[in-house]
């Protein structure tokens, strides 16, 4: 049969895993706030990231806004073409009559 087990042999026992339930559990936390510091840096950069990229979206799209500005409008190309058939008739009738004239200067 088994000695019974002494009182301070017990009390021994406990105490040793008490110090090691108690180390565990301190290591535990120590890991759990790391863990959350780095979760928190973590969401620190992505927010910082997204925040840098908005700001490049947000400057491309003021670049295309001026850009867009610098085109000419349908409007304004209608005016340029009507313009220029203008000008190319007025040529055309000039050159005609030049012809004309250097003819009539020719046979005469």
């Amino acid at each position: 049969m088994s000695e019974p087990v002494s009182n301070d042999v017990l009390s021994a026992e406990i105490t040793a895993l008490d110090r090691h339930l108690t180390a565990e559990i301190a290591a535990l936390r120590r890991e759990t706030v790391a863990a959350q510091q780095a979760a928190e840096n973590a969401v620190k950069v992505a927010a910082k990231e997204a925040e840098d990229r908005l700001a490049a979206h947000n400057g491309l799209i003021e670049q295309m806004r001026r850009q867009a500005d610098t085109f000419a409008t349908k409007e304004a190309v209608g005016i340029l073409q009507s313009w220029q058939a203008r000008l190319t008739g007025g040529m055309i009738v000039l050159g005609i009559i030049g012809i004309t004239n250097l003819a009539k200067l020719w046979f005469s």
